[in-house]
């Protein structure tokens, strides 16, 4: 007999064995998609691991309930880098697997009813029905399998329960486990020509079809569109609206064997229809960093790419890209936000066309689904354009991956598990294919930096902006003094309005970055100070002025503002710190001609709106954009001449060791949105501790010279990239037990970790949806095996969980935590 390893895809550690069907011996196959039941008869969506014949020891194995769909499978290099990343990131496989699959592909089981298969309409055993329960059974005679919801939802009532559950009671209807098709195509209705009619033909039917005129206009009609429009085929609905919308004549010229209504499975995936045109020529500094690139790539698998920001590096990319493609292999475009990939697929399909594929979490689940069977098919994408995600798409021929932005926090997944690291994992996955990888940063991460330096990294610097336009002027202004004199005007210094108004007056655009989302990012009570928070997290809650409401963006609960103070109950509360609502709010209220829009997570909530604002600011159509951490991402806009930084030091202020690297890498990039085309820009920057080092050394530019500085504090107190990072958190209901179960655990790992254990510490957020938190971080030196220290601590926190301290605890893994 066979038996199959399973991966469930939930938070289970380990493999689940299972015993596979005779009819299933030739189908179930390593990597494919199974139904097994798992944990109270629910039904999962599991990835077969392994197949052998020997049969578990001490337990009965439950048999495969079949195969989601014969011939997909997971390649064995695919599998083998998804328990890498289980491995690394120290998750266990189900969840790395969930993370992995589109939801259309790991449905899981939902409970529903149906009528007993054997149930007769006169077995009740001479039980007399009551009317409900004869309606329920009438619901279920009709519709089959459903769940309880849809059981009340029918005859609109909320008191069917007793009647079902008598039902159950009494054998007549059954609870049933049901996992869903992995995949349902999307089909559309189709008007189309029968056949291939000639001229004479076509004349002869519109003839014979004088007494039955609405089928002979519809015909005519439908020649005359097609001769204009090229086709012969429309879809059913813009059929019945553009030629006519009668049933009978569609169907009298359907039935004369003229016309025909065709069901087909269409695509989810955007095209274009644009023509392709040539790759544009590279400068002479391009050129040589694509030839520095090139000969790197003949000794070493990766290679960093530092230019400065519009230094062109995406036309370097592109001309990589076309050379791997001639190649025949395949290449993964990775960036960082959703909103990048609005510009760049645009360029990318003006040269490759509809070559080039698009996946990330904005995409419907039924287009990603539709993306991962395409990729694992006969014709996949050359190109694959994507987010951190992207990654778990399956390749055939990897032979670049090109990562972009990489110094990009973005790229790393904190909640929820696993917590990979989007540009690490892609660097695995390109290694584990043969592949070349590229990093392209202005501002790279010291961790890719020092690889660099060290030799581990190839390493090209492009030094000039493309058309040796000059890098924008930077203006540090004083908002303390400016605050003092009493001179501002809202948020905004007189010298950052002044030169608002002489940008918009000539007709170019300007961009402003303030970091926090919302009206106000904390309310305080005017008579005692307090701060209001979230009931369920630590964290003070933002001010949403357009609804009128408080939301934590951690728990994501909403409440009104309080008319009074909680507190004190006197006193009212006020704004504070000003977010994007407010600045937007202001930037009207003294620029009333301009036109102006908000890029951030409440505005922006789907992939339309992102590509309609792009597209209206990139037309010239707006003339001031404000927005978060998406304005400062990779963007390219022509007339934008000015970029104003509202709150710098909130940039700095982060007890974080990576808070003045984040800060330094956020002010260069924001930086380089302004002046990209013609003449020079120029870049305000509001700041209240003006003797800020970080702010020095964005004046002198020189990001070596930040990493030197940087780097020897890092080396010294053993920071990346001078260590390795592996962070625990302990969440509990109780703080008390909390604290004990956080001490036991620090003190069984420094029995043999010693000095590499810091904590147990609180976090900044203390508390999220009622659970506390406490983090222990390790630091491991290089040359410590990381495998062996990962099984230590995984070791001493079973220990802790099978102990008294371990009830009710919860134990998180983050491995190279940002």
């Amino acid at each position: 007999m066979q038996f199959a390893d399973i991966i469930i895809p939930l938070g289970v550690e380990n493999f689940f064995t299972y015993s596979v069907p005779t009819e299933y011996e030739g189908t179930v196959a390593v990597g494919g998609l199974v139904v097994v039941s798992f944990v109270k008869n629910k039904r999962y969506t599991g990835v077969v691991y392994a197949l052998h014949s020997n049969p578990p020891v001490g337990f009965e194995t439950r048999p495969i309930e079949r195969v989601i769909e014969e011939g997909f499978a997971l390649s064995a290099s695919h599998l083998k880098f998804l328990l890498w990343l289980s491995e690394y990131y120290m998750a266990p496989p189900g969840e790395v697997t969930r993370a992995a699959l589109p939801v259309a592909m790991r449905l899981e089981s939902y409970t529903s009813l149906c009528l007993a298969a054997d149930w007769q309409e006169d077995g009740t055993g001479g039980v007399e029905l009551s009317l409900m329960e004869r309606e329920v059974i009438g619901v279920f005679r009709q519709n089959g399998e459903i769940c309880m919801a849809e059981v009340e939802k029918l005859l609109r009532r909320k008191d069917v329960y007793v009647a079902v559950r008598s039902l159950l009671e009494q054998g007549i209807i059954q609870v049933k486990e049901s996992v869903d098709d992995l995949f349902k195509p999307k089909l559309e209705r189709l008007v189309r020509w029968a056949r291939v009619f000639s001229g004479e033909e076509l004349g002869k039917i519109i003839d014979s079809l004088k007494r039955a005129k609405a089928q002979q206009k519809m015909l005519c009609d439908w020649i005359m569109y097609c001769d204009e429009h090229h086709t012969d085929s429309l879809p059913k609905a813009e059929f019945t609206g553009v030629i006519g919308n009668s049933t009978a004549a569609l169907k009298g010229l359907c039935e004369r064997g003229v016309l025909e209504v065709a069901t087909i499975e269409v695509s989810r995936l955007d095209s274009t229809g644009e023509e392709v045109q040539e790759m544009h020529a590279l400068s002479g500094e391009q050129e040589r960093a694509l030839e520095q690139v090139r000969g790197h790539f003949k000794e070493r698998d990766c290679v960093l790419l530092q230019g400065v920001t519009s230094s062109g590096k995406t036309e370097v990319y592109i001309h990589l890209i076309e050379e791997t493609i001639r190649q025949g292999k395949q290449v993964l475009y990775l960036l960082p936000e959703i909103a990048l990939t609005v510009q760049i697929v645009k360029r990318l399909r003006r040269v490759f066309g509809d070559r080039v594929g698009v996946y990330h979490s904005g995409m419907t689940d039924s287009a990603r689904a539709e993306m991962w069977r395409r990729q694992n098919g006969e014709n996949p994408y050359p190109v694959v354009l994507g987010v951190r995600s992207s990654i778990f798409l399956p390749y055939r021929n990897l032979g670049l991956v090109i990562i972009d932005e990489e110094h990009e926090a973005s790229y790393k997944q904190k909640e929820p598990a696993p917590r990979y690291h989007g540009r690490d994992a892609a660097i695995m996955l390109g290694k584990m294919n043969g592949a070349k990888i590229l990093l392209g940063s202005a501002t790279p991460s010291f961790e890719s930096y020092q690889n660099a330096m060290s030799g581990k990294y190839g390493f090209v610097e492009l030094t000039t902006r493309f058309g040796e336009v000059m890098m924008p002027e930077l203006m540090f202004v004083d908002v303390k003094e400016y605050r003092r004199k009493k001179m501002m005007k809202g948020s905004f210094t007189p010298v950052l309005y002044e030169e608002m108004k002489r940008v918009l007056e000539r007709g170019m655009q300007v961009i402003l970055f303030q970091n926090r989302r919302g009206y106000s990012t904390f309310l305080q009570c005017n008579h005692c100070g307090a701060i209001l928070k979230c009931k369920h997290c630590d964290v003070s809650m933002t001010y949403y002025r357009f609804r009128n409401t408080l939301n934590c963006h951690y728990c994501g609960s909403l409440r009104p503002v309080p008319t009074v103070c909680e507190e004190c109950g006197q006193g009212h509360y006020v704004n504070r710190t000003p977010g994007t609502e407010r600045i937007e709010e202001e930037v009207k209220q003294y620029f009333p001609e301009a036109r102006v829009a908000r890029m951030d997570l409440e505005v922006m909530s789907n992939k339309v709106k992102f590509r309609a604002l792009i597209e209206e600011f990139e037309a010239g159509n707006l003339d001031i954009l404000i927005g978060t951490q998406m304005v400062s991402k990779g963007l390219d806009f022509e007339r934008v001449k000015l970029v104003g930084v509202m709150d710098a030091d909130s940039l700095v202020s982060f007890p974080d060791f990576r808070a003045e690297e984040r800060a330094y890498d956020m002010l260069m990039q924001v930086s380089g949105r302004s002046g990209r085309k013609g003449e020079q820009g120029k870049v305000v920057i509001q700041v209240a501790d003006r003797e800020n080092r970080v702010y020095r050394l964005v004046e002198k530019g020189s990001f070596h010279g930040f990493y030197s500085f940087l780097s020897r504090e890092r080396e010294m107190f053993h920071y990346p990239p001078f260590s390795r990072l592996i962070q625990i958190e302990l969440r509990h209901v109780n703080e008390y037990s909390l604290r004990n179960a956080a001490n036991e655990l620090a003190r069984k790992l420094r029995e043999r970790l010693e000095r590499r254990v810091c904590g147990p510490a609180e976090p900044e957020v203390a508390r999220v949806r009622k659970m506390y938190r406490i983090q222990v971080l390790i630091k491991a030196e290089q040359g410590l095996s990381l495998s062996k220290l990962k099984t230590f601590i995984r070791q001493k926190c079973d220990e802790l969980l099978k102990g008294e301290s371990g009830k009710g605890l919860k134990v998180y893994f983050d491995v190279d935590p940002l």
